[in-house]
C-alpha cells in the first residue's frame, strides 16, 4: 500500500491510510480514503516524489466540513491543532451534494505560498450516497438504510485507494 511522507520536525514519518483508518475508525471511510489521496497527489504536484514536506508548513483549505476529511487531514499535516485547517463549505468547485453546500475540493498549500486545488471527480460519488446523508442529517435511516450506507462507504473507500489518481482526482497548481 501507498504511503504519504511527511517530516515531524527532523522525522521523516511514512503514513499509511490503515494508520489514518486506525485513528478515524468506520464512520466516513469514504472521505478518509479521498482525503489520504488527495494529500498525496497535491504533496506529488507540490513536492515532487522524493522531497517530504515538512508538517509545520502545510495549510489546509477544506470545501467540506466532515469528519473524515478533517481527520485525515489532520492526522497527516496537524493543520486543525495548529489553526492551519479551514473550511469553507460555499468553495465554488466540486458542488455535487444537490441537497446542501458541501465541495469536494481541497486547496493544500505551503508556507512559501506554493497551493495545489484537488478536487474529487464528480462521477465518483453515486447520487444515493448524498440521499443517505440527507436520511443521517433528516434522522430518517432504517437499520437497513444504516446497513447499506456502511457497505456503500466501505466500498468507495476501497475504489478510492484502489483508482488512478487522474481517475479519482482532478489536480491543478494554483500558484
Amino acid at each position: 500500500m501507498s504511503v504519504i511522507r511527511i517530516k515531524d520536525n527532523k522525522e521523516t514519518l511514512e503514513i499509511r491510510f490503515a494508520d489514518i483508518r486506525k485513528y478515524h475508525g468506520s464512520l466516513a471511510l469514504m472521505a478518509v480514503a479521498v482525503g489520504f489521496r488527495s494529500l498525496q497527489a497535491a504533496f506529488g504536484e507540490l513536492f515532487g516524489t522524493g522531497e517530504a514536506p515538512q508538517r509545520k508548513s502545510i495549510s489546509v483549505l477544506s470545501g467540506h466540513a466532515g469528519p473524515g476529511f478533517r481527520d485525515a487531514f489532520e492526522f497527516v499535516t496537524r493543520a486543525v491543532t495548529r489553526g492551519a485547517y479551514t473550511v469553507d463549505t460555499a468553495y465554488p468547485q466540486g458542488q455535487y451534494d444537490p441537497h446542501r453546500p458541501q465541495s469536494y475540493a481541497f486547496v493544500i498549500s505551503t508556507d512559501d505560498g506554493s497551493a495545489v486545488e484537488v478536487v474529487l471527480q464528480e462521477n465518483f460519488l453515486p447520487s444515493v450516497f448524498y440521499d443517505y446523508l440527507k436520511k443521517g442529517r433528516e434522522q430518517t435511516f432504517t437499520e437497513a438504510d444504516i446497513a447499506a450506507f456502511d457497505e456503500l462507504k466501505l466500498s468507495l473507500s476501497e475504489r478510492a485507494l484502489a483508482l488512478p489518481a487522474e481517475e479519482l482526482l482532478y489536480v491543478r497548481r494554483i500558484r
